[in-house]
């Protein structure tokens, strides 16, 4: 059985840190941790839910909205988004 790897998501700006697994989108879980965060097509199409990445690597293969220039500024879109180690996003 293969165990997925989860790693800890912590939004600086809120002080909140939550746990997501590398096949979980870290907009979900940051909702089912009640936090209230923006978003709109949830399917990497819009940039809505784009987030800063200060620390750590986030998977996010199906991000079609977001530019190689906010790419290299660190940005991420967090609804198709998954951690591949532990992240501090600035939120």
């Amino acid at each position: 059985m293969l165990v997925t790897k989860t790693h800890q998501v912590t939004f600086k700006k809120s002080g909140i840190t939550i746990e997501v697994a590398e096949d979980e989108y870290i907009l979900e879980k940051a909702e089912e941790a009640g936090m209230d965060l923006p978003y709109d097509c949830r399917s990497g199409t819009c940039t809505t839910c784009m987030q800063r990445c200060l620390e750590g690597e986030v998977d996010q293969d199906l991000a079609f909205a977001i530019s190689d220039e906010e790419l290299k500024e660190g940005y991420r879109l967090i609804c198709i988004g998954s951690p591949l180690s532990d992240v501090t996003l600035d939120a």
